[in-house]
């Protein structure tokens, strides 16, 4: 919670930035424009070192400028500023992002081959545009980035940021181990062997119940099989595994890679049965998180005056500010219908109301179905609770991130995405998770 704070950045007489607490390093070391950098020229023997922001109109006057020196290269994990010579208008590069995507900044996305930057062999797909020509794209949009490089200059002076690689560290260990299995008459060993599509090598698929391979339990699915009663079958197929075993003894001793993956923290995993999360809405209220629980869905009938209203209000719905959201309850006043039933919570998702559903609808679509049912004496409600609840606060709701990442599959849209791209684009975003995590956008 400390990382998401606020903070104003310390080099407030170059930067303004405000940004959250656990980017202010990182934003020290390679964006803020008040950081102290030295001129590309320093190996000719300037000696110029002052804020970033100053480092553009130091170049135009640097003594140096007039001299070639050998290429600056791209620092991995470093910003880096790079000069190159423009001989045509197009730089020959395509950029997606800018402050009014989701991506928020300017990224390259493909170098064309023959181009101006392709000859000059140093930017890569992926890079991060921060200045051109001392124009800084930190904040622009993506038609302002898109002028600021169709801008000719006959010396084009690009700042980039290359994100630094992630050190390989293995993150499964592998086991070796020894298996004797001993047939036995009218018994099968029950190991179904399968070959990978992308590699060589056996591996066993799955065990069948009641098999002696499954009463043994010590063979596992995934485990590869190195030997069989010494034969070695690393890079060996199927029919050889399976002749192997049919033309064995009474015993068959199998030898097999076990690759298990370390425990990890998991971000939504909690050693305890919930945890208290701090609302970032305004009226300081605890808001209740319990992961990795089932979510209830419940049926309330509620009896109201016709001319009553449900008393609350909703926030979320497809194409909404926070995305293709489920509605859910933000506030409640206490002395409406739902309010004195106090069977529905701050955070509540709801699901349908007097049997339309009302998933899949805008914020305006769902607050239309809600109004239309409001004459009704009876009100059929399907609720879900949400991952997170408030309740006794005068305050609207907001979901942090986690309730998101909570949510069920019956509150997830999933859509069908098709991007084209050349054989050597990059798409422009990263990812995090896999394996037993999901996939998000990082």
């Amino acid at each position: 919670l400390l990382d998401k704070l606020l903070v104003v950045c310390p080099n407030v007489d170059y930067c303004e930035d405000v940004l959250p607490r656990s980017e202010l390093e990182a934003h020290l070391l390679h964006r803020c424009r008040g950081a102290v950098t030295k001129c590309i020229k320093a190996s000719l023997g300037c000696v110029f070192q002052g804020p970033r922001s100053a480092l553009q109109s130091h170049l135009w006057e640097c003594p140096y400028k007039d001299q070639q020196a050998a290429k600056n290269p791209v620092i991995d994990g470093e910003v880096s500023t790079i000069e190159i010579q423009r001989t045509s208008p197009e730089l020959g590069i395509s950029i997606v992002g800018g402050s009014d995507t989701p991506l928020l900044c300017i990224v390259i996305q493909e170098i064309f081959p023959e181009g101006v930057v392709a000859r000059d062999n140093r930017l890569l797909p992926g890079d991060q545009l921060l200045e051109v020509n001392g124009e800084d794209l930190s904040m622009a949009t993506h038609y302002e980035a898109q002028q600021a490089l169709n801008c000719y200059f006959s010396l084009c002076r690009l700042t980039v940021y290359r994100e630094k690689a992630e050190e390989t560290r293995p993150i499964e260990k592998e086991e070796i181990l020894k298996i004797t299995l001993t047939k036995r008459k009218g018994k099968q060993l029950g190991i179904k062997l399968v070959g990978k599509r992308n590699g060589p090598g056996v591996y066993i698929l799955n065990l069948i119940g009641q098999s002696l391979a499954a009463i043994d339990g010590r063979l596992k699915p995934d485990d590869q099989v190195l030997e069989i009663n010494g034969q070695d079958v690393t890079y060996g197929s199927q029919e050889q595994a399976a002749f192997y075993i049919q033309k064995s003894g009474d015993e068959v001793e199998f030898v097999v890679c076990r690759k298990s993956r370390p425990q990890t923290p998991d971000l939504i995993r909690s050693t305890g049965n919930e945890f208290s999360l701090k609302n970032t809405s305004s009226d300081n209220d605890t808001c209740k998180l319990t992961p990795c629980r089932k979510f209830l869905e419940r049926e309330l009938t509620i009896q109201k005056d016709p001319s009553e209203s449900l008393g609350i209000s909703v926030s979320g719905g497809v194409n909404s500010p926070q995305g293709d959201t489920p509605i859910y309850v933000t506030n409640i006043k206490l002395t409406g219908c739902l309010g004195r039933t106090k069977q529905v919570k701050k955070g509540d998702v709801l699901l349908s109301i007097n049997s339309v559903s009302l998933l899949g609808l805008s914020h305006n679509e769902a607050v239309k179905q809600l109004k239309l049912n409001t004459e009704s004496k009876t009100i059929t409600l399907k609720v879900l609770d949400g991952p997170e609840v408030s309740q006794n606060s005068p305050g609207n709701f907001t979901p942090s991130w986690l309730y998101w990442l909570q949510l069920p599959r019956i509150c997830q849209t999933v859509k069908s995405i098709s991007l084209l791209r050349g054989p050597n684009g990059s798409l422009g975003f990263a990812i995090v998770g896999g394996r037993d995590n999901p996939i998000h956008f990082k």
